[in-house]
């Protein structure tokens, strides 16, 4: 669909930008059909890609969480971290190594444009898939503390 999946390059990262709908239903984590096929053309993709850092970030509109769903999702960011790790899961489950995945929440915290309109709010609800990160390196053990 048109506007929906954007590819960018930027300081030598890759995005794949894609609008909630085409993933999931209104204020839920569960991908549905559509969201099934685009993830698993995604992780074709990706799981050749081994030792490359996918972090898959998700992110959402600054409509508070509705009353029925705030039991399960207090707040937009439980949704995005949520709906982040739904899509982690997935590509983990076909192909794409979990050590080469990470998932982030942003809630309504980094939109894309401003929330004041229907337009702007379907923008800002989105999965991105972002490559080219820099792998952090392993950190030494701790050395153990001892009591006084």
């Amino acid at each position: 669909r048109l506007g929906q999946v954007t590819i960018s390059k930027l300081q030598g990262r890759v995005t794949l930008s894609v609008v909630e709908d085409l993933l999931f239903d209104s204020g839920n984590a569960e991908l549905h059909d559509t969201g099934k096929k685009l993830l698993a053309r995604v992780a074709s993709t990706l799981g050749p890609l081994k030792g490359q850092v996918v972090m898959v970030e998700g992110h959402t509109d600054n409509v508070p969480i509705g009353e029925a769903l705030l039991e399960k999702y207090p707040t937009n960011w439980e949704l995005s971290t949520a709906r982040a790790t739904t899509v982690v899961r997935y590509l983990q489950g076909h192909g794409v190594s979990p050590s080469d995945l990470a998932a982030v929440g942003y809630g309504e915290y980094q939109p894309v444009a401003p929330n004041t309109d229907a337009a702007g709010r379907h923008k800002n609800r989105r999965i991105d898939v972002v490559l080219g990160l820099a792998r952090a390196e392993p950190k030494a053990p701790a050395a153990e503390l001892k009591a006084p």
